[in-house]
């Protein structure tokens, strides 16, 4: 029954999470239509971007991490009280750190936005800085929604905060198509601010309907369910989730030296970001509270099953996806985006990098399992290392390959960060902890996967050389997809979960 209800639960979630990752396309359609390739549509992507990349960097990344096997931990040996006090105590302390961050960084808005774009003028460092004052608002309560969000986790109801980003997206594509223009981004800014107010309060009325603050306002004032050990884990798992959520921040700033780099960069990343995010917030939501009550348990086995079968099923997808998606970039750009004020050209660029980006799809979904299988078994400082290092490796390599290859070179040194820091998490979890993340799968199996993906990559450059119709190089990467997908389902057929009556995950 217990497997039954996670895979229910996944499922749901999976569409949810599907339902806002579209959404979140058909935002990025909205301001091509509406923008295209320009530096207005940068400063709308900027904007956008910022309250949840400072949450996640500076507040809400390490919460899930830290308090779900806080809470599964406090509700088995203290009580159900006491970690529904731990969930209103934090909440508490968030919302005022967050806004003291806030504040700060309003006062300092040109140097933040320097930050965030380091190839901008003077000129539009001021002008966006104007407009990150403004959504600087939408940050706290962001910050706090990261709270109630893993208060539902740990309640085991993660429906709504799933469906977080739809409600966030819709707000945003009404506000793009009936009243932004290049001349009027200031709207997306106060958008933000209210597709963020919205989304709390969806949060905020389910944790009072599930019980999640039942007893939690008693001993508010005294803080005492707020420990120095819990604290520590905290600030540790903060950087970690922190450095990884800069990846994409730093490069952006790197493309940011080019007009309109950002904007091919974020139209690029935000078709990887679609599958990446679906099966993300499925681990973090689903399977990362189920495996911290596996290992609090002591159900080792059962833990190391579920991590072994959710490897399994990420390489089913993404190699196959990769492959498809890097055949029929071009088209499928062009079908999506090529209109309005988007041109061949942009659809052209985009694809271009669209091709390199796919690369890092599936090492940028194994590092959110890696991660999670770290934090469920209470460690911090080993990510946290590892991220860094990664993250330094990105700066190096940007450097470096911005200067001869553009915006493309920015690109490949975020694919080769992201599979840098997979391969560290993986090495390290094994070393570590003598966790693997697919069990039992045989150094065979990992260079029969590697030669496919290396395979069905150079098939698919043939296939754009020779294939001059757009239809036919979608039907044919397809094809090529289908056939991976049946390769990686015989090499993992003992590690992907079986669908006979029911998911076995």
């Amino acid at each position: 029954m217990l497997k039954r209800s996670v895979s229910l639960t996944a499922m749901l979630v999976a569409i949810a999470m599907l339902l806002g990752r579209f959404t979140g396309l058909l935002r990025v359609l909205g301001l091509a239509l509406v923008l295209g390739v320009s530096y207005a549509n940068d400063l709308a992507i900027l904007v956008i971007s910022v309250p949840d990349f400072l949450n996640a960097m500076l507040i809400g990344g390490a919460l899930a991490a830290v308090l779900v096997p806080e809470m599964h931990r406090r509700s088995q040996e203290v009580s159900e009280e006491n970690a529904n006090q731990l969930i209103v105590q934090t909440l508490v302390v968030v919302g005022v750190v967050s806004t003291v961050i806030a504040i700060i960084l309003a006062v300092y808005s040109s140097w933040f936005t320097q930050l965030l774009a380091s190839g901008f003028t003077s000129l539009q460092i001021s002008e966006a800085s104007r407009l990150i004052m403004i959504v600087l608002l939408a940050f706290p309560i962001s910050a706090v929604t990261a709270v109630t969000a893993a208060a539902l986790q740990g309640h085991h109801k993660p429906n709504v905060p799933a469906y977080g980003n739809l409600f966030f997206n819709v707000i945003l594509l009404c506000a793009i198509f009936f009243w932004v223009t290049p001349e009027s981004i200031e709207v997306v800014a106060w958008a933000v601010v209210v597709a963020v107010s919205f989304r709390l309060l969806t949060q905020l009325v389910s944790c009072y309907a599930t019980g999640a603050f039942v007893g939690g306002f008693r001993s508010l004032t005294r803080f005492n369910t707020l420990n120095r050990k819990l604290l520590v884990k905290y600030f540790q798992a903060l950087a970690a989730i922190g450095v990884v959520v800069a990846f994409p921040v730093v490069s952006r700033s790197f493309a940011s030296a080019f007009e309109g780099g950002i904007s091919l960069f974020e139209y690029a990343q935000k078709l990887v970001e679609l599958p990446r995010g679906l099966f993300g917030a499925v681990l973090a939501m689903v399977i990362f509270p189920r495996l911290s009550r596996d290992f609090s348990e002591g159900n080792m086995k059962e833990g190391t099953n579920l991590i072994s079968q959710s490897a399994g099923l990420i390489l089913l997808i993404s190699i196959p996806a990769t492959v498809a998606i890097y055949g029929c970039a071009e088209p499928v750009v062009s079908l999506l985006f090529e209109r309005g004020k988007f041109s061949a050209t942009d659809a052209a660029n985009t694809a271009q990098l669209l091709q390199i980006a796919i690369l890092s799809m599936p090492a940028l979904i194994l590092s959110i399992l890696t991660m999670n299988v770290f934090y469920a078994k209470h460690e911090t400082i080993i990510p946290f290392k590892l991220s860094l290092v990664s993250l330094l490796v990105l700066v190096l390599l940007s450097i470096m390959l911005r200067n001869s290859m553009g915006v493309s070179g920015v690109m490949l040194a975020f694919v080769i960060s992201s599979w840098f820091h997979f391969m560290s998490l993986t090495m390290a979890l094994q070393l570590k902890l003598k966790v693997s993340v697919i069990e039992g799968v045989k150094i065979k199996h990992f260079a029969a996967l590697t030669l496919l993906t290396l395979l069905g990559i150079l098939f698919s450059a043939m296939m754009i050389r020779l294939v001059s119709e757009p239809i036919h190089l979608i039907i044919y990467s397809v094809l090529l997809g289908l056939f991976c997908f049946g390769s990686v389902l015989l090499i993992l057929k003992n590690h992907i979960p079986r669908f006979n009556r029911k998911l076995s995950l």
